[in-house]
């Protein structure tokens, strides 16, 4: 077994693993506040971002001949420039990766576990993830492939609202359009931690079609996304009440009779968890790697030390305040930054790399 290896299946399931989290629960309100009832059609709109991100590791993938991160940052953009760019997806992995275990935290302890003081869930979360995520992206990725079916309830779950909800709650559909293109800065965060493929795409075994499973990850996440959570909340709740809902999911699923099924929010939480583990499994990966990189040590001491810094930074981030103003900051440049990264790198690897093969295709 390659621990530094992954199929592309896994690959598919990583991508996938890494964009649907804790997302899932705050898309629809963060959307209906501005875009009202076609907030769906931001969320719809806003999956360009991540389909450009896995268009663009590919070919920089395939120009490189699958060279790795750092040695892609060190070839085309120097020593300096390099630990520069590292430290920067560093902090946004780190960035996310936090905030995830602290909303993780925070609605564990609005819903089932009311009684627990957040170290009893920050800390058990925290070290589970991390023991796992050092042995490697393999293991990672044959979790995510494995999870991804275990998860597939949860994502079936709102077809029950599909009889229950109103045209009319959706409607009128693109009017006006200044809102649903204002909404869409606010559905990033969903998509965030796409950027991983630009580190695991040269650990894939078999790399033909490298590109078409990037994208069809992209395309069922964005799915996942816009209809299974974002139009049939606004479609069963309307956007004047989705709008007011810190979590409109889990107040639908309290509406929700399920008969031999005695407590189905708490049959949610445990598989919405699962979600939000395989999540913190890829963000762990990534943020682990850039730190072994930047301080030049071994991949599961960097696991260790990172997991110290986490648990830190999630502390600060357990009051929702300071999350999400922290969120909020740093999302939308780290998507500028990200682009921006994506689009340079392509053009200068496809100048240097001109006129070379891939021998390993």
């Amino acid at each position: 077994m390659n621990k530094n290896k992954i199929t592309q299946n896994q690959y598919i399931f990583i991508i996938i693993a890494s964009m649907v989290g804790i997302g899932i629960l705050s898309l629809p309100t963060n959307i209906s506040k501005i875009a009202h009832q076609n907030g769906w059609i931001s969320t719809f709109i806003s999956g360009i971002y991540p389909i450009f991100i896995v268009i663009t590791a590919s070919i920089i993938d395939k120009k490189t001949v699958h060279a790795d991160f750092w040695d892609i940052n060190n070839k085309i953009y120097g020593k300096t420039l390099s630990y520069i760019f590292t430290f920067i997806f560093f902090f946004y992995f780190l960035t996310i990766f936090s905030a995830v275990i602290a909303g993780y935290t925070n609605i564990l302890n609005t819903t089932i576990a009311t009684f627990l003081p957040p170290i009893f869930v920050v800390f058990p979360t925290l070290l589970i993830v991390t023991l796992i995520s050092m042995s490697g992206i393999y293991m990672i990725g044959r979790i995510c492939e494995l999870y991804f079916y275990f998860s597939i309830p949860l994502i079936v779950i709102p077809l029950f609202f599909i009889g229950k909800g109103s045209l009319f709650n959706i409607q009128p559909f693109f009017s006006p359009y200044t809102e649903i293109i204002k909404a869409i800065p606010n559905t990033f965060l969903t998509y965030t931690l796409v950027e991983i493929c630009y580190i695991i795409i040269s650990k894939i075994s078999n790399r033909k079609n490298t590109k078409k499973a990037g994208i069809i990850a992209c395309v069922v996440t964005i799915f996942i996304y816009t209809f299974f959570i974002s139009f049939i909340a606004i479609y069963y709740l309307g956007w004047e009440l989705t709008s007011k809902l810190e979590v409109p999911i889990i107040y639908m699923i309290e509406t929700l009779r399920v008969p031999l099924i005695s407590n189905f929010k708490a049959l949610f939480i445990f598989l919405w968890s699962e979600i939000v583990f395989k999540h913190l499994l890829c963000d762990s990966f990534v943020l682990s790697y850039c730190l072994s990189k930047l301080l030049k040590m071994s991949y599961k001491k960097a696991c260790i030390i990172s997991s110290v810094i986490t648990l830190a930074y999630t502390f600060l981030m357990i009051p929702e305040y300071n999350r999400k103003m922290i969120i909020d900051f740093f999302v939308h440049y780290f998507v500028i930054f990200s682009v921006t990264w994506g689009l340079a790198t392509t053009i200068l690897v496809s100048i240097r790399y001109r006129g070379e093969k891939d021998e390993h295709v």
